[in-house]
């Protein structure tokens, strides 16, 4: 935006805020649309300011599938401004860099928007114009976003606004069955990164051990009861490593945090995954470890691979989100896991005296 828009942007937003000074029976709804009008007069008097107040600066709606049903998803990128043209989120790293907030432990890969979930009226609304590949920036005033929000802590795309917002999204994969795109996705990631090509044992769920291949001795099953102590790395299927209690893999990945311990994950063993808990807390940032339900649960996928190893094993598992964070995913200032994110976990087990990586103590 141009220092001469800009300033006259402001010369007419204070006159509008002066006459609603005067009108003392003036909600903030009508404070809030008096700036928007006068923001579109003096920068984009030919935007397209619909019924609801959405206002649309431009729009390529594209030409592939259109995610029209409450059920459908779409994946999009965004960015988002302030009326005075500062950024106030984004999903590109490039752009992140150029604005002086890239952190690499932020996940700037896309979002993906189910349209019943409880995403706010601005996003539902923007998002019905949007075939895949389209694009479009609007304004999304206070009242769309104050009735629902994101799932996503990622930025403010979904979240509550009390000011009018600018929105520049790209829309990506259009998606009519989360469960079945899942699926065919991680299909698809065991076929591109493992030879042999590892097969799912549940629905939605792969893993190998690569110690013991054809499966866990008899004798060296670890007994309920026990606690092992587990290392792990944990990821989205992108590469975007979001948690671990690796000192060197936390460095390697710049997401190293010096108030983390970095000590084995300690898991007492059940007789089922069913009825396995953490032991303790976890060795990183509650805000991003892999327990769901706090310090003392672990999500399922996790688990159910712990439950198939014995000291000294390694082994990855990879599965759908139902697995994991589910639809709310579990994020804090745009780290950890975002919604409906399918999960990769590279584990070793050790005994419990063990406390070095990687575990080498069998007995």
């Amino acid at each position: 935006m141009s220092i001469k828009l800009r300033f006259a942007f402001v010369v007419l937003a204070f006159a509008a805020l002066a006459g609603c000074a005067k009108e003392k029976d003036l909600t903030e709804r009508e404070v809030q649309e008096r700036i928007l009008d006068a923001y579109i007069q003096a920068n984009c008097p030919t935007a397209q300011k619909l019924t609801s107040g959405l206002t649309i600066l431009s729009l390529d709606p594209g030409s592939g599938p259109i995610a029209p049903g409450n059920n459908d998803g779409i994946y999009i990128h965004y960015n988002t401004y302030d009326l005075d043209g500062t950024c106030q989120s984004t999903t590109d790293s490039i752009k992140a860099r150029m604005l002086g907030t890239y952190d690499p432990g932020i996940y700037y890969g896309p979002s993906l928007f189910i349209l019943n979930s409880s995403i706010t009226q601005g996003m539902k609304e923007l998002l019905g114009k949007l075939h895949q590949g389209g694009s479009v920036t609007a304004i999304i005033p206070p009242w769309l976003t104050s009735t629902g929000t994101s799932s996503s802590s990622y930025s403010n795309a979904g979240q509550q606004s009390s000011i009018s917002m600018i929105y520049e999204v790209k829309a990506g994969i259009v998606i009519d069955d989360v469960i079945k795109f899942q699926k065919d996705s991680l299909e698809s990631y065991s076929k591109l990164y493992f030879t042999p090509k590892i097969d799912s044992t549940a629905m939605g769920w792969y893993f190998r051990n690569f110690t013991h291949p054809s499966g866990i001795p008899a004798a060296d099953t670890v007994e309920a009861g026990n606690n092992v102590g587990v290392w792990y790395v944990g990821r989205l299927l992108d590469g975007y490593v979001f948690d671990t209690n690796i000192r060197d893999t936390a460095k390697k990945y710049r997401i190293y945090d010096a108030s983390n311990d970095y000590e084995p994950l300690s898991v007492e063993m059940g007789k089922t995954f069913q009825d396995m808990t953490t032991y303790g807390s976890s060795a990183t940032s509650s805000d991003q470890s892999i327990g769901s339900g706090g310090s003392s649960s672990l999500i399922v996928g996790f688990v159910r691979a712990v439950k198939n190893m014995t000291y000294t094993d390694k082994s990855v598992t990879f599965f759908m989100s139902g697995l994991g964070y589910g639809s709310e995913g579990k994020m804090t200032s745009g780290k950890g896991v975002p919604e409906y994110a399918m999960l990769r976990f590279d584990i070793w087990v050790a005994h419990p005296s063990d406390t070095k990586f990687p575990p080498t103590k069998k007995k």
